[in-house]
């Protein structure tokens, strides 16, 4: 008998979890244990946004100093957001847009605005991240 769960599209049956991808789960576990104990860790950082990060992209930080991961980690990590459209919106106050709650700024379409943002970021568990 499956398990079902409520996905983005419905419910869904929730997939088995193989042998293979638990020793593969321990491996990118073991290898962010290895840069979270590096003191170049900056104190900020949300431990799992940094297991985001290295899980994105393990295979490569396998071959790297620790430093060098928290290096490209600062230069990457851009908060934590609910979603896309809150992370858009956001983006664009950072960056000094002033959006007052008025027209002709009610009219703007957030989805397709983050839709086109996403293109040069990336999200892992609500972490964002800035593609390098």
């Amino acid at each position: 008998m499956s398990e079902y769960e409520y996905g983005e599209l419905g419910l869904a049956p929730v997939e088995p979890v193989s042998p293979a991808t638990e020793n593969e789960d321990d491996e990118v576990l073991e290898g962010f244990e290895r840069m979270n104990e590096d003191s170049n860790r900056p104190t900020y950082v949300d431990e799992g946004a940094g297991e985001a990060f290295y899980d994105n992209q393990g295979s490569y930080w396998d071959t790297c100093e620790p430093s060098e991961f928290w290096e490209s980690f600062e230069e990457s990590y851009s908060g934590q957001f609910s979603s896309d459209v809150d992370f858009a919106q956001d983006l664009s106050e950072q960056m000094g847009d002033e959006i007052p709650d008025t027209w002709p700024q009610r009219c703007i379409d957030w989805t397709y605005a983050a839709k086109e943002l996403m293109y040069d970021y990336w999200s892992d568990q609500g972490f964002y991240f800035r593609n390098l």
